[in-house]
């Protein structure tokens, strides 16, 4: 591959891992704007969260299934044009039931997009090569996402939430033609058979490898952590504390630094120590947030540092889980990588809506609901250990 080659491949590994996210939090400090303008309650906004990622959730083993016999590129174009048209609901919604129907159609779309990003990486390396990838890839994805926080909130406080969403809408037509530029990997091996009615045969037969399970399970539990506390995030910072749109945009991406700091030392990291060491370190750091979590419900008071640190702890934790439970869980996968990378995303954007949707039933008057949740997916996350798999 050339340089200009991997530079274009890499621009497009960034626009199609990052969509979905920035889809996700780009609206984040207008959350609270928008129940003003709707003269609705937080909770129903909130719900836009977990409809945006029961979206992402639903159609993710679809789009896997037929991009490994029709190809990557062709399923990314039509995923990509689907998010298109939810995202100009968005744009001009009159209520906020048209907005959960967009935000809806947007989650559709992307999970064929955030899933097949997967699946082509798997396509060209595979094992500590892919970590690795990750890894470093997760410093520039990470910065990306974490632009959009902030980004957010410099159009709120100055033109309100519906330009917002028409910049996403542009990102949106960019990824329509970057996916049309896109060339499947000629040595990538496709299924010469398309029965739709062997999904959920083939779904079956990935999720039963205990290896698959298991480390999906990580980085669903890891990514349940993060979208529950992005729901409850704008309302602590921006109503309990005080600050503006523009500043808790600002903290965001200033905090993003703190998750790319553990990404790049984890890529070191694998050097010297096994993947599994790696995850079981991440996981006694997401106690130490839960139980931290807790104590600001309790006993720290609630202002703008605790709820800082409370980030810290939380970025840094889930660095050290998302990538390498990301390449143990393919480190099984065998032909069907469209169906286990639709599977994996699928598992893990299911995860994090049900309990985004949990915690947006809770009155965000403190962290106490959070630290319930991240208690609970802790207890979860350590009961994984139980499980052996093959090495």
């Amino acid at each position: 591959m050339s340089d200009q080659s991997r530079y274009k491949f890499l621009l497009f590994i960034i626009v199609t891992s990052t969509i979905g996210q920035i889809a996700a939090e780009i609206y984040i400090p207008s959350l609270p704007y928008i129940s003003h303008d709707f003269s609705i309650s937080n909770s129903l906004t909130q719900l836009s969260i977990a409809v945006f990622l029961f979206g992402m959730a639903v159609p993710g083993i679809f789009f896997g299934y037929i991009s490994d016999y029709f190809g990557r590129r062709k399923i990314l174009i039509l995923s990509t044009s689907i998010s298109s048209v939810g995202t100009l609901m968005c744009v001009v919604a009159p209520n906020i039931y048209v907005l959960i129907i967009g935000r809806l159609i947007q989650g559709l779309g992307f999970s064929g997009v955030g899933s097949l990003s997967r699946a082509i990486l798997r396509d060209r390396m595979s094992g500590v090569e892919l970590a690795k990838f990750a890894s470093n890839l997760a410093v520039i994805t990470v910065l990306v996402i974490d632009v959009s926080p902030f980004f957010g909130g410099f159009l709120q406080q100055y033109f309100g939430w519906r330009p917002i969403f028409g910049i996403l809408l542009c990102y949106n037509l960019f990824a329509i033609y970057i996916s049309y530029q896109f060339k499947d990997d000629s040595n990538t091996e496709l299924n010469d058979q398309l029965n739709l009615g062997r999904i959920l045969h083939s779904a079956y037969d990935v999720i039963k490898d205990k290896t698959f399970f298991k480390y999906n399970m990580f980085s669903a539990l890891t990514y349940a952590v993060l979208m529950s506390y992005l729901a409850v995030a704008s309302f602590l910072f921006e109503n309990k504390i005080g600050i503006s749109p523009t500043e808790f945009g600002t903290t965001t991406l200033g905090l993003s630094f703190v998750y790319m700091l553990g990404t790049f030392t984890n890529g070191r990291l694998l050097q010297h120590f096994h993947m599994d060491k790696l995850i079981r370190n991440g996981v006694v750091l997401m106690w130490v947030t839960a139980i931290y979590c807790l104590l600001i419900a309790t006993i720290i008071p609630l202002t703008y540092w605790s709820l800082v640190i409370l980030v810290v702890l939380i970025y840094l934790s889930s660095s050290a889980l998302f990538a390498n439970s990301s390449a143990q869980a393919f480190s099984s996968v065998g032909k069907s990588v469209g169906v286990a990378s639709a599977l994996y995303s699928s598992i893990q954007v299911f995860v994090a809506a049900v309990f985004s949707a949990l915690i947006s039933l809770f009155h965000v008057n403190s962290t106490l609901p959070l630290a319930g949740f991240m208690i609970v997916i802790c207890i979860l996350m350590t009961s994984l250990f139980a499980i052996e798999v093959n090495k």
